[in-house]
């Protein structure tokens, strides 16, 4: 798998229906991008929103910002063939956003999340750009809503 910037890569590789995806989709990706972004760099860390090209199918969208102890995580993929797995063409797109703290347990499971998007099936392309933005920027105004400190609490979940 290849991750491509999403200011660079091709959206039409996940939306083959669209005529002039590049057209219709900047405006949402840019804002998921800025806010990841500026999630990141509140508290020195890093960032990512890019095209994650397979070479079996249609790619997928996908993106992280981190902070102390907390970071966001967003999706959108292709839908899957039930039985091989594999990804298809869409529709639907269902984008995936959560944000999640490392878990604290003297035994570490991995993560916990703190804040998830329902999850939603769309079948127009910009609109599940625009949904995945959106979830975006809910997730991380909800992270930023309590002080670092306390997002430890959800780190103690086991």
């Amino acid at each position: 798998m290849r991750t491509t910037p999403w200011d660079e890569g091709d959206p039409g590789r996940l939306f083959p229906a669209l005529d002039d995806p590049s057209a219709l989709l900047p405006p949402p990706l840019r804002a998921a991008a800025g806010t990841l972004r500026d999630f990141a760099e509140r508290f020195g860390g890093e960032w990512q929103l890019g095209w994650d090209e397979l070479p079996a199918g249609p790619c997928g969208l996908a993106g992280y910002a981190e902070g102390p102890g907390m970071w966001c995580e967003a999706e959108l993929d292709a839908p899957r063939d039930p039985l091989e797995w594999h990804p298809l063409p869409g529709p639907p797109w269902e984008p995936s956003v959560r944000t999640a703290v490392r878990c604290a347990a003297p035994v570490d499971c991995g993560s916990h999340r703190v804040h998830e998007l329902p999850e939603r099936a769309f079948d127009d392309p910009v609109a599940a750009v625009t949904a995945l933005a959106e979830g975006v920027r809910w997730a991380v105004a909800r992270a930023l809503a309590a002080p670092p400190d306390s997002w430890a609490r959800h780190a103690r979940r086991c």
